[in-house]
């Protein structure tokens, strides 16, 4: 009688493990294409049609999907009802940088629903990061309904994070080393909290949703005001290094006669591609990323089409090194390096055929990322969707309305 309890409860724990995989296959796979009808699911999923539209409903009635009307097909039988993520379900996201904070609101299907930028005149603290978190969320709270839920925050950090330890190990443009971020911002909002480097979140973006999305191998490479940041897909995994150390591309070495960098080394690729740098050239003051094209289209002054030509051909040794180590089939370019890509496309498509390895520099293509100013968003978004997204109906969520309530009573 004893062995045949225990073999139930064996069974049992079994069956809801085998549910609770079946849920985040079918929760990830809507959230990553937006949409998509049951006949997809079932085919993607490889289970049947009534497993899956139990699953479906049960996700419906967790609030985490939405079932539509079955778009019109001139196809033989009955259409099959269309799921999208639940509008509901957002995530909030914090990216640091040099001139302040980014905050956004992001929903499942990688949808950026609110993002605004707060620019500090000083230096930023991780209080200040949390203060203007918090702001943003007391500011933004008459945009959502009282039904929405929050999954938690990401954050997304211009250096080199410690993800065993929660804190900014290095972020050397901020002046910040071993911060322990994820910590202030959780006391400040008492929500979940998630963080990883803005460019390995980049990459997971434009994977997921942008440029790189059905690519198993992927480089990406990211210009800000902080530096160059990148991330790496290999075999359709992250590659992240000891500690999550991994993938600190913009620190290559591309000129040993260069400047000192931040990190204290001589002529790493941030270098010598560099927005600062085209910033003092144009003598326009700070150009906001975003207007780079606009600058670079109207071909102002010899002395930055020759800047430009000298960075164009720094970033294109600095990726030639980075296709013949990872042999990408794409390398995705982001930010200022977009750009700058943009502008001299031909000049760095020229470069690289001419200084990575033929067979590998022959089936690498090179392109701009699709998402621009949403891309880390939707990457730290991922962050704070990730508990969910791996069991959907037993990670808590909370309600925005108790979390104005909290935010507004802090002092």
């Amino acid at each position: 009688m004893g062995d045949e309890a225990s073999d139930r409860t064996v069974r049992g724990s079994r069956n809801e493990e085998t549910r609770q995989r079946n849920l985040s296959l079918v929760l990830s796979a809507v959230h990553s294409a937006a949409e998509l009808t049951r006949s997809d699911l079932t085919r993607l999923s490889g289970l049947n049609r009534s497993t899956v539209g139990a699953l479906v409903g049960d996700l419906v009635n967790a609030g985490l999907v939405v079932e539509a009307e079955p778009r019109a097909t001139h196809q033989a039988g009955r259409p099959s009802p269309v799921v999208r993520p639940s509008p509901d379900v957002v995530a909030i996201t914090v990216n640091p940088d040099v001139a302040g904070v980014v905050c956004a609101v992001v929903g499942l299907g990688g949808q950026v629903r609110l993002r605004e930028t707060f620019l500090t005149p000083q230096r930023l603290t991780a209080e200040d990061a949390a203060l203007l978190t918090k702001d943003f969320l007391d500011k933004v709270a008459s945009d959502f309904p009282s039904t929405t839920r929050v999954a938690g925050v990401g954050i997304a950090i211009p250096g080199i994070v410690d993800e065993h330890h929660h804190t900014v190990r290095e972020a050397p443009h901020l002046k910040w080393f071993d911060v322990p971020l994820v910590s202030v911002i959780e006391e400040e909002l008492t929500l979940p909290v998630r963080m990883a480097n803005d460019a390995t979140l980049g990459v997971m973006a434009e994977s997921m949703f942008g440029a790189g999305a059905g690519f198993d191998d992927v480089v990406y490479l990211n210009g800000s005001v902080s530096g160059i940041g990148g991330g790496v897909v290999t075999g359709g995994h992250l590659v992240k290094g000891v500690r999550g150390f991994g993938a600190e591309l913009g620190h290559i070495l591309v000129n040993p006669q260069g400047t000192v960098c931040a990190c204290r080394r001589v002529g790493c690729l941030e270098t010598e591609v560099n927005i600062q740098r085209i910033w003092e050239v144009a003598g326009e003051g700070q150009v906001a990323i975003d207007d780079l094209d606009h600058l670079y289209s109207l071909r102002a002054s010899a002395a930055l089409e020759a800047e430009l030509d000298r960075q164009a051909d720094a970033l294109a040794a600095g990726i030639a090194s980075l296709v013949n180590i990872f042999a990408p089939a794409r390398v995705i370019l982001g930010g200022h390096v977009g750009a700058l890509f943009e502008a001299r496309s031909e000049r760095v498509h020229a470069r690289v055929a001419a200084e990575a390895l033929a067979p590998v520099a022959e089936q690498v293509s090179l392109v701009r990322n699709v998402l621009r100013e949403r891309m880390v968003p939707i990457g730290a978004a991922q962050l704070a969707f990730a508990p969910l997204l791996a069991d959907p109906v037993n990670t808590p969520l909370f309600e925005w309305g108790s979390l104005q309530a909290v935010v507004t009573a802090l002092p």
